[in-house]
């Protein structure tokens, strides 16, 4: 999948069924892949494909923070130009493929098109939940009311940013307030995608998937297909664990076609049958580990997971008309986060997110529900405060079934949409490490794939 055809606003019809009378919300966490971006890695300069894009204009309005001699913190505003190595070794400005020197982006970069798109996520959710819901305020409040989240990766950043001024336009942002913040963590410590660089263990169940899908795919006539059509543009065979890998192929694939005519593949991988099945296999390779194992779930998105749960919890114990609380948080992610999570859950269709998709994780509260009255739940004698709480997921502005909760008891009566707060938290418990970074050294001895566990 490459770029997303967002759904219009929802109708007043579909408003009051998505959004019931009688409950109320109370809490939103959005995670969102990034925008449209450049390929991570040049390819196919012999299909005619330039190695540089001249998308990124950004790269003519950069500042920087810098100390001057005597005036103290002031900004360099710069204009940044690609260099490479020529044929003969020198050095040599970069160019697009229509001579273009400036605005021209590197490999992985958010272009202008990325740009665009996470705006408009933002203006998206700005007319939800502000125009629509009354949810959010006009006018940005203050740091307690929202959580900014990022990837160190500067595209995830970059659409963060992007996504937060769609929601808060400067003409609804106080020029005299504090800056937002904006937390991220380092590559060692990031939960917010799957981190195999930095978890030995989910590194080494990766590999074995891998492995498994190259065995299952590489000899399977729909390889062979690929091979009829694009093979003489690879080195070799066109292969899950090729050169280029088959998910690298993908990706040059949705990066030209979120783009200009200028950087465009030759028309056979674009045909339909040839974009579906390198769509199928690459999921197949990436995504199955969270179908089959509870310790992949665990190591790729567990943590996150257990995160988003604690915020929800946190949040459950304010006065729900307390100003100032926590209403709503914004992460920018990847795709292997989005897929993760919704497999993780058994809500995944198996497609690969578009640029831009998300997960909205919204908290209700059922309307007229005492909060001093509580159920009593084993052992007897401990308050269940989670009574009259629902968890629900839209992805792309759809709701998300999640597998645990649709048994009787587990979701609202009527709606399996809507998961008990209790239900959810059991889910998201049995799947969150306690410890992620002890457990990402655990197993090391054990080789192959796991056995198969369902998603519960």
């Amino acid at each position: 999948m490459t770029t997303l055809d967002p759904r219009p606003p929802y109708s007043p019809n579909e408003l009051a069924t998505l959004y019931p009378s009688n409950l109320q919300l109370h809490l939103v966490q959005v995670i969102f892949r990034h925008g449209e971006r450049t390929p991570v890695a040049p390819r196919f300069q012999n299909a005619g494909l330039a190695p540089f894009w001249p998308y990124c204009q950004a790269a003519s309005r950069f500042k920087a923070a810098v100390m001057e001699p005597e005036a103290g913190w002031s900004f360099l505003t710069f204009q940044r130009r690609m260099e490479t190595p020529g044929k003969k070794g020198e050095n040599v400005v970069a160019i697009g493929p229509g001579g273009e020197k400036d605005n021209v982006c590197l490999p992985g970069e958010l272009t202008d098109r990325g740009r665009e798109t996470t705006l408009q996520l933002g203006q998206r959710l700005r007319h939800l939940y502000i125009h629509q819901l009354g949810f959010l305020p006009e006018n940005l409040g203050t740091q307690s009311e929202y959580y900014l989240r990022a990837s160190p990766i500067a595209r995830a950043l970059e659409s963060l940013e992007q996504v937060f001024v769609g929601l808060y336009p400067s003409t609804n942002r106080s020029l005299t307030g504090s800056p937002p913040t904006i937390y991220t963590r380092s590559f060692a410590e990031e939960n917010i995608f799957p981190n195999n660089a930095n978890c030995k263990r989910f590194h080494q169940l990766s590999l074995a998937f891998a492995k498994l899908a190259a065995e299952k795919w590489n000899e399977s006539p729909e390889m062979q297909h690929l091979q009829s059509r694009i093979g003489k543009w690879v080195d070799g065979k066109v292969a899950v664990d090729g050169h280029p890998q088959l998910c690298g192929i993908t990706d040059s694939v949705n990066a030209t076609l979120a783009h200009g005519e200028a950087t465009k593949l030759p028309n056979e991988f674009y045909e339909p049958r040839t974009r579906e099945i390198m769509d199928n296999i690459t999921v197949d390779e990436w995504y199955r580990g969270y179908d089959q194992s509870s310790e992949y779930r665990r190591l790729g998105v567990g943590s996150l997971l257990g995160d988003v749960k604690d915020r929800m919890l946190a949040s459950i114990k304010d006065d729900t008309n307390r100003d100032g609380r926590l209403k709503i948080g914004l992460m920018g992610c990847h795709d292997t986060t989005i897929a993760g999570i919704l497999a993780s859950l058994g809500g995944f269709d198996k497609k690969w997110p578009p640029f831009t998709s998300s997960i909205a994780f919204e908290i209700f509260r059922e309307k007229g529900h005492n909060k001093n009255r509580y159920t009593f739940s084993k052992p007897f004698g401990v308050k269940n405060k989670e009574e009259g709480w629902y968890v629900r997921l839209r992805y792309n502005d759809k709701p998300v079934y999640v597998k645990g909760c649709k048994a009787i008891g587990r979701h609202l009566e009527g709606d399996e949409s809507f998961c008990t707060l209790t239900a959810f938290k059991e889910i998201v418990e049995k799947m969150a490490p306690q410890n992620w970074k002890d457990e990402c050294l655990r197993n090391m001895d054990k080789t192959g794939i796991p056995p198969v566990e369902e998603v519960e």
